[in-house]
């Protein structure tokens, strides 16, 4: 199987000369870092990848001659991950295409604001998305770890609680990409999961009820996520903002410290930070004082931003501050 981001997608597309899905994947990675850094691959069973996932670790026991062990059962299931589908229609004014020269470029970057809508809506099913809620999109980050004391174990130790509680609280997540913990799908011969299709000429309607005529696009994209193996993942949980200041930074970087080192192996996989805007403040602000000798300023994408033991630590506004507290 062959696992590579999105952006390298873009290159492939372009390459072969198919310059409008390059240039919507392009779009899609400028505004969310999380495809700029999850590796994809195309589903081995059409909508959905079908994948052996670690329940727990498996039994074993010292040898000795002539002295046999015990046959124990693999510790691991089969599970069925599938992608969901967003679908958005865009329409341009004729008058103003025809004024930008009819370019198909001009008219995919007028239509930047419904490739954004979708950009956040994956982002929030990444971390959110729960197919017993929404059973049109997929599962997502938060689905899988959910409790410190009502689900498998081999889920809940890797949820680490930083205290907080009520609802108004929020998570750092530390991910492993791979082909054996975490990566994202999309369908069977599918151009990485997304779809452009020019509906051409319509009538439209002002707010007025006026009408005038104009191009219409539409834009579809198909992607999942398949958590294979849990104990690549880790949940800093229950986070309130409010409460992060100089005076806790010991407390804050000591839960990260022990959320790395529950990473069952950081060297073997693509391991990335996530978190929201306040909390990448608190973490940058740890890092310009320069008083944590595990945070420093390195270079991620062409820009300098904030790594913790060398990983990058990436800002998505999709996780919220309005978590219930997770016990």
């Amino acid at each position: 199987m062959s696992f590579v981001t999105l952006k390298d997608f873009a290159d492939r597309f372009g390459a072969n000369g198919q310059k409008q899905y390059q240039q919507i994947i392009e779009q899609q990675t400028k505004t969310n870092k999380i495809l700029q850094v999850l590796p994809y691959h195309e589903c081995n069973d059409g909508q959905r990848d079908m994948a052996t996932i670690r329940a727990a670790l498996p039994e074993v026991a010292w040898r000795m001659i002539n002295r046999g062990t015990k046959p124990v059962k693999t510790q691991v299931k089969q599970a069925s991950f599938t992608c969901g589908e967003l679908e958005g229609f865009a329409d341009v004014d004729e008058k103003l295409l025809k004024q930008n020269n009819n370019s198909n470029e001009w008219r995919l970057s007028e239509n930047a604001g419904i490739q954004e809508s979708m950009n956040q809506k994956m982002a929030t099913t990444f971390f959110y998305g729960d197919e017993k809620v929404n059973p049109a999109g997929f599962t997502g980050l938060s689905a899988y770890f959910y409790s410190k004391t009502n689900q498998e174990s081999i889920y809940a130790d890797q949820i680490i609680d930083c205290g907080g509680t009520g609802d108004a609280l929020t998570s750092l997540w530390i991910v492993g990409f791979g082909p054996l913990s975490c990566y994202g799908i999309f369908p069977k011969g599918s151009h990485a999961g997304f779809t452009y299709e020019d509906m051409g000429r319509v009538e439209l309607k002002d707010a007025n009820g006026g009408i005038f005529y104009g191009y219409r696009s539409k834009y579809n994209w198909a992607a999942g996520l398949v958590v294979r193996d849990p104990r690549f993942i880790v949940r800093l949980a229950n986070i309130d903002t409010t409460k992060l200041s100089a005076n806790d930074a010991d407390a804050f970087i000591e839960k990260m410290i022990r959320g790395y080192n529950q990473i069952e192996n950081p060297d073997s996989v693509s391991l990335n930070i996530f978190c929201n805007r306040d909390v990448q403040t608190y973490l940058d602000i740890l890092a310009a004082k320069k008083t944590n000798v595990r945070l420093g300023i390195d270079e991620f994408a062409g820009k300098k931003i904030t790594h913790f033991y060398g990983v990058p630590i990436l800002r998505s506004d999709a996780i919220v501050n309005k978590e219930s507290a997770i016990v």
